[in-house]
This record gives structure tokens, C-alpha cells and sequence, in this order.
């Protein structure tokens, strides 16, 4: 036990048994009798067990931060910079940033065609604006440089159905299949064009998907247009369904075959380009043009008239005519759709 020197102060140690006897502090040579009383007075007092920290409940004392909710981005298909969704405006089934959009409104306004614009849905609700003069006059700029690869992918789609028909009908002749039976004459004319149908429709694919790399400015080749023999079941049960679902509509008083056949021009590019099904690419396309129905009409009219009056200096003008018109259809698929390749 601890002991303190009644006389000068100083503390020190001792056992027990040294209470109620006299002792001799060693610093004043005094002497005092220690007591019960003064172990117990000389003793420190003991500290309080230490009390642990007291937990705060932070779940009830203060609201839990909700943490900060990230806000969505968008690029502006103009510039292509990145911009919170809310700072975006849409144009034209396009979205646009605030200093991209008196350039666009002027576009728009003048009816310019922009590489890359549109989409499948924007085209679907009929977000696009097509102007005769700057879709043909892009087309003829865009000739230049692509008239061997399209003229030659044209030659190669002619001679090859032409040939096919040929050697067709001349196995039909040798079965003996004539007018003696006009069943099987029905039959075999029937599968014979059926089958030219798919052959061209295999060559009208790849020569499409030319026009619209060609519209993109893409580098393009002859043999681009046997790509569509990589979905040849998909264009095959188009070519045979769109062709019938058109005949009817030309036997229903010609009309609905008119608007069907121009309704489903873009066809083929969205099997190739956006990998649709044949009858949503149908649907798509006749939707998309449903809205600008006589805008797309009358460039396809007047692309008609082309390419009457280039044949007629003996056909020497189809060089130019030809490629014309395939990028020209690249250009309204572009237009509408946009490209995915």
C-alpha cells in the first residue's frame, strides 16, 4: 500500500503488515505510527471503469443522404459532343445541342440531306424532309468515281437472270412441258419467275447497299453486290412475298400496287443493313414512306424520265443514268433510316 509522511509529505510504499507500527520516514528522520486511516487516506482513489463511447444512431438522429442521382447523356448527332439529355433539343427526329442548332434549323429549312441523319424509329414516324433538287443534284456529284463498280454489278445482275432464264426454259422445253398441258405451262412459268424473282432480288440487295455506302462517301466495289447472298433466305422469302403481296395489289384496281411498290423500295437495305426481317423490313420501309409517300413517288418519277431520255442516244447515257439512280436510292434510305455499316 502507498504511505504518506505525516511530517515532510512524501509518499512511498509498504507492505500490510506495517500497519500499527512505528516507523521512521527516511527523508526527515521522523517517526509516526501508521494507522488504518492513513493507508486508507494515502491510498489513490480508484477511476471509475472506463464508460465505452456511446453509439450515435446516425439512422435515427440524422436523415440518410439519398446519393446524388447521375443525369443521362446524350451526343448531338450534329457535332457529336456529349450533353446532359435536358440541354438537348429534338430536330427533325435528331438530337441537337444549343450551338449546333441554327446551323440545323438551316438545314432543315433548306431541306439539306446530312450524312448519317435519321434512324429506324425517327424514320418509322416520318422525321425527314426530302428535297428533289439537292437529293438528285447529290446523286449526280456522287456518280463521278462509281459508274465500273455499278454499271458492272447492273451487267453482271442482267446477264446472270437472263442466262438462268434461258437455261430454264430450255429444261422446260426438254421435259416436254408446252401448251399441250397448260397446268404444268402455268406451273413452270410460275416457278421460273418465282425464281428470277429471288435471283434478282439476291443482286438488288447488294447493288442497294452499293448506293448507300456510296452515299455515305464509302469506298465501293464490284463485288459488293453478291453480299446478299450472305442472307439469301431472308431475301429470297422477301422477294417472293413482296412480289405477291404487290400483285395483288395491282389486281385490286392498280392503286394499292402503286403504293406498295413504292412503299417497299427500301426493303432490301434494311435486310442488309438494319438485319430486319423480311416482314418488318416490309412494314418498315412502307411506314417510313407512307408519311413522304409522294415526295419519294415523284423522285423515283423523275429518275424514271432519266433514264428514258439517257437511253435513247443508244443507251450510251445508262452509264451515267444508272449509277445516278442507285445512289439516289441510297440517298433516301440514308435519309430515313441512317446507316448501321
Amino acid at each position: 500500500m502507498k504511505l504518506t509522511c505525516p511530517h515532510c509529505g512524501v509518499t512511498g510504499s509498504i507492505d500490510d503488515k506495517f500497519i500499527g507500527k512505528q516507523l521512521k520516514c527516511p527523508k526527515c528522520n521522523e517517526r509516526f505510527t501508521v494507522t488504518e486511516e492513513d493507508a486508507i487516506q494515502a491510498a489513490p482513489p480508484s477511476s471509475p471503469p472506463p464508460v465505452p463511447p456511446k453509439k450515435s444512431n446516425t439512422s435515427n438522429s440524422l436523415p440518410q443522404q439519398q446519393p446524388p442521382q447521375e443525369t443521362e447523356e446524350a451526343a448531338c448527332t450534329s457535332c457529336g459532343n456529349t450533353f446532359p439529355e435536358d440541354e438537348l433539343i429534338e430536330l427533325g427526329g435528331r438530337l441537337i445541342c444549343a450551338a449546333c442548332k441554327p446551323v440545323a434549323l438551316q438545314k432543315l429549312k433548306e431541306g439539306a440531306v446530312e450524312s448519317g441523319s435519321g434512324g429506324l424509329e425517327s424514320g418509322i414516324a416520318g422525321h425527314y424532309t426530302l428535297q428533289a433538287k439537292e437529293v438528285l443534284s447529290e446523286a449526280w456529284e456522287k456518280v463521278k468515281g462509281s459508274k465500273r463498280p455499278i454499271v458492272g454489278a447492273v451487267f453482271a445482275m442482267y446477264c446472270t437472270t437472263t442466262l438462268l432464264m434461258f437455261l430454264l426454259g430450255t429444261l422446260t422445253g426438254i421435259l416436254g412441258i408446252d401448251g399441250t398441258s397448260i397446268t404444268l405451262l402455268i406451273i413452270s412459268q410460275l416457278i421460273l419467275q418465282l425464281i428470277n424473282v429471288v435471283v434478282t432480288g439476291l443482286f438488288t440487295g447488294g447493288l442497294m447497299m452499293m448506293g448507300v455506302r456510296r452515299a455515305n462517301d464509302e469506298p465501293i466495289n464490284f463485288s459488293m453486290v453478291f453480299e446478299g447472298i450472305a442472307k439469301a433466305k431472308t431475301i429470297a422469302l422477301t422477294a417472293i412475298l413482296q412480289t405477291i403481296i404487290i400483285m395483288l395489289g395491282f389486281a385490286l384496281l392498280i392503286i394499292p400496287g402503286i403504293y406498295l411498290s413504292i412503299g417497299y423500295m427500301m426493303t432490301y437495305p434494311l435486310i442488309m443493313d438494319k438485319d430486319l426481317s423480311p416482314w418488318e423490313a416490309m412494314e418498315a420501309s412502307r411506314k417510313a414512306i407512307h408519311h413522304h409517300w409522294f415526295q419519294v413517288f415523284g423522285l423515283f418519277f423523275v429518275m424514271g424520265l432519266i433514264f428514258i431520255a439517257s437511253a435513247l442516244p443508244l443507251g450510251i447515257g445508262l452509264f451515267w443514268s444508272i449509277p445516278m439512280g442507285v445512289i439516289m436510292t441510297g440517298i433516301i434510305y440514308r435519309t430515313i433510316f441512317g446507316t448501321e455499316k
